[in-house]
This record gives C-alpha cells, sequence and structure tokens, in this order.
C-alpha cells in the first residue's frame, strides 16, 4: 500500500497563504474593532450632551463649567483686592464632568474604550482637583491622593476635555486675576450651537515621573506648535474623534492635518481649519469664515 502525504514545497505554500490571509485580515478585524469602540465613545458623547442639556434647564440655561478659572479660584479677594486663580484653590463650582455625574449617575460614561491613559482629572499636586472628587464623594478618593502619581486618575478617568472658550472668563480682556464669579455663557448667548462644540475626546500627556494629565478644559489644536500631546492624542478613532455640541448632540468628524511640510500648525490655524468645516469654537462665531 502506497502512503501519500503532503511534500515540504507543499507544506510551504499552504502556510504561505495562511500568512497572506492573515495580513489581508487582521487589519480588517482591528478596523472592525475600532469602529465598536468609536460607536461606544460616540453613545458616551451623546450621554455627555444630554447631562448637560438636564443641566442647562435645572440652571438658567448655564451649561457645566468647561474652564478652569471658574472651578480653580479662592473664595474671597486677597489684601490687594485680587480673587486669586490656582491649583491650590477650589471656588465651589464644579468642572462639567463632576457637574453632570448627577444627570448621567455612571461614571464609566466619562471613558473613552480607545484612550489608554485617561488621565482628564489627573493634574498632579492639584488640591482644586482633589477638593472636587471629595466633595461629591467619588469612590475611592481620599486626601492627599493628589501627591500619588496617577491616584486621582484611577479613582476618576477622564477621556474628554470642555471648550474653555465657552466660560466668560475666557473673554478677549477679561482679567481673570480679579475673577468675581463670572461663569459659563447662557445657551443664548451661544450664536451657533448646533456647530459649537461643548466637549470632545482629548488625549493625555504623560509627565517623566508616569503621571498622565490632560485636563477637562481644551481648545482645537491645543499647544500642537509647542510639543504638547494632549490635542493630538485625541485624534484616536480612525483618524478622527467624537464631538458633543451645544445643542446637546454628538458626531465624528475626521481631523485636519496637524503639521505642513513637516512644521506643526498654530493652535489658531487649526481652529479656523474646524471652524471651516463646521466646528465651531468661539460662541460669538457668526459662520464658517469669522476670525475672532
Amino acid at each position: 500500500m502506497r502512503r501519500y502525504g503532503f511534500t515540504l514545497i507543499e507544506l510551504l505554500v499552504v502556510i504561505a497563504i495562511i500568512a497572506i490571509l492573515a495580513a489581508i485580515l487582521f487589519p480588517v478585524f482591528a478596523q472592525a474593532r475600532e469602529s465598536a469602540r468609536k460607536s461606544s465613545c460616540l453613545s458616551n458623547a451623546r450621554q455627555i450632551g444630554l447631562a448637560a442639556m438636564m443641566y442647562a434647564q435645572d440652571w438658567d440655561e448655564i451649561l457645566p463649567e468647561t474652564g478652569w478659572v471658574g472651578p480653580c479660584s479662592s473664595l474671597t479677594p486677597n489684601a490687594n483686592g485680587v480673587y486669586a486663580i490656582g491649583d491650590d484653590y477650589f471656588s465651589g463650582v464644579f468642572s462639567f464632568p463632576i457637574a453632570s455625574g448627577p444627570y448621567i449617575k455612571n461614571w464609566n460614561i466619562f471613558q473613552c474604550p480607545s484612550d489608554p491613559d485617561k488621565g482628564g482629572f489627573n493634574k498632579f499636586g492639584s488640591f482644586c482637583y482633589e477638593a472636587q472628587l471629595l466633595a461629591v464623594q467619588m469612590p475611592g478618593a481620599y486626601p492627599g491622593m493628589r501627591n500619588v502619581v496617577n491616584a486621582m486618575r484611577n479613582v476618576f478617568p477622564l477621556s474628554y476635555a470642555g471648550n474653555y472658550f465657552l466660560s466668560r472668563t475666557y473673554d478677549p480682556g477679561f482679567d481673570r486675576n480679579n475673577y468675581r464669579g463670572e461663569k459659563m455663557r447662557p445657551l443664548a448667548g451661544i450664536n451657533f450651537p448646533a456647530n459649537t462644540f461643548f466637549v470632545a475626546d482629548v488625549g493625555s500627556r504623560i509627565d517623566p515621573n508616569g503621571n498622565a494629565f490632560a485636563g477637562w478644559y481644551i481648545a482645537p489644536g491645543y499647544g500642537n506648535s509647542t510639543g504638547d500631546t494632549r490635542w493630538r492624542k485625541g485624534r484616536r478613532h480612525q483618524e478622527g474623534r467624537n464631538w458633543t455640541f451645544c445643542d446637546g448632540h454628538a458626531k465624528f468628524y475626521k481631523d485636519p492635518a496637524f503639521e505642513v511640510n513637516g512644521v506643526p500648525r498654530s493652535q489658531l490655524e487649526i481652529t479656523y481649519e474646524y471652524q471651516a468645516r463646521g466646528i465651531y469654537t468661539f460662541p460669538e462665531t457668526t459662520g464658517p469664515d469669522y476670525r475672532r
């Protein structure tokens, strides 16, 4: 009886075919997995938008705070009559993720499944950040955690940041050292709420000690020309990111180029690139060609 088997050549051909099929299919599987994560992130963005709308209904059409100055300001003026701002102060005004919490009732909404760092609420040494977590009795929060690497990130991972230009403390010419309770603009003060973004995907900057930081406040292209990676790393969903707008809706958009001929573009250049695509940053914007 004769026995038949694979020759070495035949075996190598089969292995080569399997390798070619794997090379073709693995990227497809990876894209499908990322598409699912993008959809999950978009769902988070919609929930954040709905929470913002409910908050505004309860607070005279004022959106949750997306600036840093509002939460991180002293409650009383110093001897010179100046209301100081900084990481050692907490005014009692909560940032948008903390303020939105009661309307969402699920802190996991603030985590993007494609964000490996989630350092939005993790500014090392900041009393303002820690005080907010303690004030709402965030599970796992404890006094002094601000001085522990990534402790606040581990308690409250955050992948999204708000448009700080929606806060009146970022108006041109506003004296932030004389802060006297100015808060977010009312919805009526935003010319195009369906185009003006409220929150967007953002990435984290990692310091030499491994501490991740992003902040709950951002502007398009922030730090792009100075090497800050937070805005760039927000482009984690197939060359784009998810956006929540001031009317509560959320949508995915592709990002523009961050460099031209190898030279990083400025923050304003990137801001106006988004604006030309219908994503506005400044609440007083009147159209895609408007320049603040």
